[in-house]
């Protein structure tokens, strides 16, 4: 499955999930964009990553919860490669066990921005700018179809995208454009299970899952990489779990 002579461009791809959907694409032969906010040490180790594949990148530092951060990485995106072809929506933030009881306002408004203001907008600029055929996918969570206790925050802010995604899909289909939503169930070595604090934590969450663990980045990647190929042309307007059967 080639997506040589493809550009796409990663929100969050530094690290974690989004490193690991980016060098995924860039295996399949696809030109990338990696956006980073702070770590610009671990940027420039997934474009090397990229190059190393025999593939363009560049790195682009953009606040993608911000609106105007959002058009200056596209306008990087395309001043770099001239088109977009696949943008994934990745870029977010956790916030776990906490219950709705003890939720701050300081708290709601962070995770709305990151999770549900930015993706909104990520995905508006991908409307105008994605060249026709292309592809956009958003990452969710299965803590929006999966109630769990401390999750009320999170989950609610990572539902509205994947709703758009499916409006999305409606609109931009007479374009040849798909949208789709990936949902991850609680991702091994990614955001707060990076952490070994947090290994009692995954521990009760593997004991939720059919197949005895939790997913890995690599596992995300390949679903993403999938729905951003030709063979998934006509897969649109849906939300692939991939939770390993928790939902």
């Amino acid at each position: 499955m080639s997506l040589k002579g493809k550009t796409a461009l990663v929100t969050g791809s530094s690290k974690g999930l989004g490193r690991a959907i980016l060098l995924r694409l860039a295996a399949r032969g696809a030109n990338v964009v990696v956006n980073y906010s702070r770590d610009e040490t671990a940027a420039d180790e997934v474009r090397k990553a990229a190059e190393a594949e025999g593939v363009r990148a560049v790195t682009v530092r953009a606040d993608v919860s911000r609106v105007d951060g959002i058009q200056r990485l596209f306008d990087a995106a395309t001043g770099e490669f001239g088109r977009i072809d696949i943008v994934v929506a990745n870029a977010g933030m956790e916030k776990v066990n906490v219950p709705v009881a003890e939720v701050t306002e300081e708290d709601f408004d962070l995770l709305f921005r990151v999770n549900t203001k930015g993706p909104y907008f990520v995905l508006r600029e991908a409307a105008r700018r994605v060249a026709d055929d292309g592809r956009i996918i958003t990452i969710s969570s299965n803590t929006t179809t999966v109630p769990q206790v401390g999750v009320g925050l999170y989950g609610t802010s990572k539902v509205a995208t994947g709703y758009l995604a499916r409006v999305l899909a409606l609109e931009l289909g007479p374009r040849g454009i798909t949208v789709n939503t990936v949902v991850p169930g609680p991702i091994d070595g990614a955001g707060i299970f990076s952490d070994p604090a947090n290994d009692a934590y995954k521990q009760s969450l593997v004991a939720m899952v059919p197949i005895g663990r939790l997913g890995t980045p690599q596992d995300v990647a390949a679903v993403t990489a999938f729905l951003a190929g030709d063979e998934a042309a006509l897969i649109t307007g849906q939300q692939l779990v991939a939770d390993g059967g928790m939902h």
